[in-house]
């Protein structure tokens, strides 16, 4: 599927250039975070953060589970290279491409249209830039990153994307402004 765009008062875009991998793993192991960091060489997010360099994502996404995001271009070497540093050791790694769905938000009230449709606080001061959370989207079931200030991605799982793309395209409507 080709990437589909929205222009409202935020722009909305369906970001398909990313490859996912989903670590589970005991994520407080010194060993783990060590062939993860030597492998992506990004460094290991803290609970309820992202990190990110040279276009690879490191997402918390629970204490036994890690999310890692990569353009396509460089997917295959990334799951090589983990697969390799991560030998040995007791993980389930698994490329959850095809199961999951990016969408990237911007525009100067991202958090005001994430604030439609997720119940969590979107302030700056409880969700700063760096934070990931996994949330709700009306109803389904995804997650959010704030990588900047004027900047979301949006994940859900792929058999909603329909749906998700139309919420925040709704969301985003001319008109549909939050009125202070």
């Amino acid at each position: 599927m080709s990437d589909r765009e929205f222009q409202g008062y935020v722009h909305v875009r369906q970001d398909s250039g990313q490859c996912m991998f989903t670590l589970r793993a005991n994520l407080a192991s010194t060993k783990i975070k060590a062939a993860v960091k030597s492998a992506t060489g990004v460094a290991f997010p803290n609970r309820g953060l992202c990190e990110v360099s040279e276009g690879c994502t490191l997402a918390w996404m629970s204490p036994d589970e890690l999310l890692i995001m990569v353009p396509t271009a460089q997917a295959q070497k990334m799951l090589t290279g983990l697969e390799a540093a991560l030998e040995g050791l007791h993980v389930l790694l698994e490329d959850v491409s095809d199961a999951r769905a990016k969408f990237i938000l911007s525009g100067a009230h991202v958090r005001e249209v994430l604030g439609k449709l997720a119940p969590m606080d979107c302030h700056p001061a409880q969700f700063p830039v760096g934070s990931f959370n996994r949330t709700r989207f009306a109803q389904v079931a995804g997650a959010v990153f704030m990588e900047q200030e004027d900047l979301i991605s949006i994940i859900c799982f792929r058999s909603v994307q329909d749906y998700v793309f139309t919420l925040f395209c709704d969301a985003v409507a001319p008109g549909s402004e939050v009125l202070l």
